[in-house]
Protein backbone atom coordinates (compact mmCIF):
# COMPACT_ATOMS: atom_id res chain seq x y z
CA UNK A 1 0.00 0.00 0.00
CA UNK A 2 1.61 3.25 -1.07
CA UNK A 3 1.60 6.21 1.23
CA UNK A 4 -0.63 8.88 -0.27
CA UNK A 5 0.59 11.43 2.30
CA UNK A 6 2.86 13.28 -0.13
CA UNK A 7 -0.15 14.46 -2.17
CA UNK A 8 -3.19 14.05 0.04
CA UNK A 9 -3.34 15.60 3.47
CA UNK A 10 -7.05 15.05 4.07
CA UNK A 11 -7.35 11.99 6.34
CA UNK A 12 -10.81 11.10 5.05
CA UNK A 13 -9.58 10.98 1.44
CA UNK A 14 -6.54 8.96 2.51
CA UNK A 15 -8.89 6.52 4.22
CA UNK A 16 -11.06 6.24 1.11
CA UNK A 17 -8.04 5.52 -1.09
CA UNK A 18 -6.73 2.92 1.34
CA UNK A 19 -10.14 1.29 1.35
CA UNK A 20 -10.27 1.28 -2.45
CA UNK A 21 -6.78 -0.20 -2.54
CA UNK A 22 -7.91 -3.04 -0.28
CA UNK A 23 -11.07 -3.50 -2.33
CA UNK A 24 -9.01 -3.90 -5.50
CA UNK A 25 -7.06 -6.69 -3.85
CA UNK A 26 -10.30 -8.35 -2.73
CA UNK A 27 -11.72 -8.13 -6.27
CA UNK A 28 -8.62 -9.79 -7.70
CA UNK A 29 -8.66 -12.52 -5.06
CA UNK A 30 -12.39 -13.12 -5.67
CA UNK A 31 -11.74 -13.49 -9.43
CA UNK A 32 -13.66 -10.31 -10.25
CA UNK A 33 -11.10 -8.88 -12.70
CA UNK A 34 -13.31 -6.29 -14.39
CA UNK A 35 -14.38 -4.88 -11.03
CA UNK A 36 -10.72 -4.72 -10.00
CA UNK A 37 -9.71 -2.91 -13.18
CA UNK A 38 -12.56 -0.41 -12.81
CA UNK A 39 -11.37 0.27 -9.25
CA UNK A 40 -7.77 0.69 -10.44
CA UNK A 41 -8.85 3.32 -12.97
CA UNK A 42 -10.72 5.18 -10.25
CA UNK A 43 -7.73 5.17 -7.93
CA UNK A 44 -5.46 6.32 -10.73
CA UNK A 45 -7.80 9.18 -11.59
CA UNK A 46 -7.96 10.21 -7.92
CA UNK A 47 -4.17 10.23 -7.63
CA UNK A 48 -3.79 12.29 -10.79
CA UNK A 49 -6.37 14.79 -9.52
CA UNK A 50 -4.54 14.91 -6.19
CA UNK A 51 -1.33 15.69 -8.05
CA UNK A 52 -3.10 18.53 -9.86
CA UNK A 53 -4.55 19.86 -6.60
CA UNK A 54 -1.16 19.58 -4.87
CA UNK A 55 0.51 21.70 -7.55
CA UNK A 56 0.84 25.27 -6.32
CA UNK A 57 1.22 26.92 -9.73
CA UNK A 58 -1.54 25.32 -11.76
CA UNK A 59 -0.99 27.50 -14.83
CA UNK A 60 1.13 24.87 -16.67
CA UNK A 61 -1.67 22.36 -16.12
CA UNK A 62 -4.32 24.58 -17.64
CA UNK A 63 -1.98 25.86 -20.37
CA UNK A 64 -1.08 22.35 -21.49
CA UNK A 65 -2.13 21.73 -25.06
CA UNK A 66 -3.69 18.52 -23.73
CA UNK A 67 -5.97 20.25 -21.23
CA UNK A 68 -9.55 19.64 -22.43
CA UNK A 69 -11.41 22.65 -23.74
CA UNK A 70 -15.06 23.47 -24.02
CA UNK A 71 -16.04 23.15 -27.69
CA UNK A 72 -18.28 26.21 -27.49
CA UNK A 73 -16.12 28.69 -25.57
CA UNK A 74 -12.65 27.29 -26.26
CA UNK A 75 -11.83 27.70 -22.57
CA UNK A 76 -10.20 24.93 -20.55
CA UNK A 77 -12.81 22.83 -18.79
CA UNK A 78 -13.12 22.76 -15.03
CA UNK A 79 -11.36 19.80 -13.40
CA UNK A 80 -14.67 18.13 -12.57
CA UNK A 81 -15.23 17.79 -16.34
CA UNK A 82 -11.88 16.12 -17.02
CA UNK A 83 -11.68 12.42 -17.80
CA UNK A 84 -8.96 9.92 -16.99
CA UNK A 85 -7.65 10.40 -20.54
CA UNK A 86 -7.26 14.15 -19.94
CA UNK A 87 -5.39 13.62 -16.68
CA UNK A 88 -3.08 11.07 -18.30
CA UNK A 89 -2.31 13.30 -21.28
CA UNK A 90 -1.59 16.36 -19.15
CA UNK A 91 0.46 14.33 -16.65
CA UNK A 92 2.63 13.11 -19.50
CA UNK A 93 2.90 16.58 -21.02
CA UNK A 94 4.12 17.93 -17.67
CA UNK A 95 6.56 15.01 -17.33
CA UNK A 96 4.89 13.60 -14.23
CA UNK A 97 4.77 10.26 -16.01
CA UNK A 98 6.95 8.75 -18.72
CA UNK A 99 5.86 7.82 -22.24
CA UNK A 100 5.70 4.13 -21.37
CA UNK A 101 3.60 4.92 -18.29
CA UNK A 102 1.26 7.01 -20.43
CA UNK A 103 0.88 4.14 -22.88
CA UNK A 104 0.13 1.67 -20.08
CA UNK A 105 -2.28 4.12 -18.45
CA UNK A 106 -4.17 4.36 -21.72
CA UNK A 107 -4.41 0.58 -21.91
CA UNK A 108 -5.71 0.44 -18.34
CA UNK A 109 -8.23 3.14 -19.23
CA UNK A 110 -9.34 1.18 -22.29
CA UNK A 111 -9.81 -1.98 -20.21
CA UNK A 112 -11.70 -0.04 -17.58
CA UNK A 113 -14.14 0.96 -20.30
CA UNK A 114 -15.11 -2.69 -20.73
CA UNK A 115 -17.46 -1.94 -17.86
CA UNK A 116 -19.81 -1.13 -20.74
CA UNK A 117 -21.22 -4.53 -21.81
CA UNK A 118 -21.61 -3.63 -25.47
CA UNK A 119 -17.95 -2.62 -25.72
CA UNK A 120 -16.91 -5.98 -24.28
CA UNK A 121 -19.32 -7.78 -26.64
CA UNK A 122 -18.29 -5.86 -29.76
CA UNK A 123 -14.56 -6.26 -29.07
CA UNK A 124 -14.85 -9.92 -28.09
CA UNK A 125 -12.71 -9.37 -25.00
CA UNK A 126 -12.84 -11.58 -21.93
CA UNK A 127 -10.94 -10.14 -19.01
CA UNK A 128 -9.17 -12.77 -16.94
CA UNK A 129 -7.87 -12.75 -13.40
CA UNK A 130 -4.32 -12.76 -14.78
CA UNK A 131 -5.11 -9.51 -16.64
CA UNK A 132 -6.22 -7.86 -13.41
CA UNK A 133 -3.12 -9.15 -11.60
CA UNK A 134 -0.88 -7.68 -14.29
CA UNK A 135 -2.70 -4.34 -14.25
CA UNK A 136 -2.51 -4.32 -10.44
CA UNK A 137 1.29 -4.56 -10.49
CA UNK A 138 1.46 -1.85 -13.12
CA UNK A 139 -1.04 0.38 -11.30
CA UNK A 140 1.09 0.25 -8.16
CA UNK A 141 4.16 1.31 -10.12
CA UNK A 142 2.30 4.10 -11.89
CA UNK A 143 0.93 5.48 -8.65
CA UNK A 144 4.38 5.47 -7.08
CA UNK A 145 5.65 7.46 -10.06
CA UNK A 146 2.84 10.03 -9.69
CA UNK A 147 3.38 10.31 -5.94
CA UNK A 148 6.94 11.55 -6.47
CA UNK A 149 6.46 15.28 -6.21
CA UNK A 150 9.15 17.23 -8.03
Amino acid sequence: LPSFDSLITDSKMQSILKSRWSECIKCIEADAPLAAIVMMGGILEAILLARVNHTVDKSPIFKSSYAPTDKTTGKVQQLKEWTLRNYIDVAHDLKWISQSTKDIDETLRDYRNYVHPYKEFSHGIKIEKSDAELFWQITGSIIKQILIVK
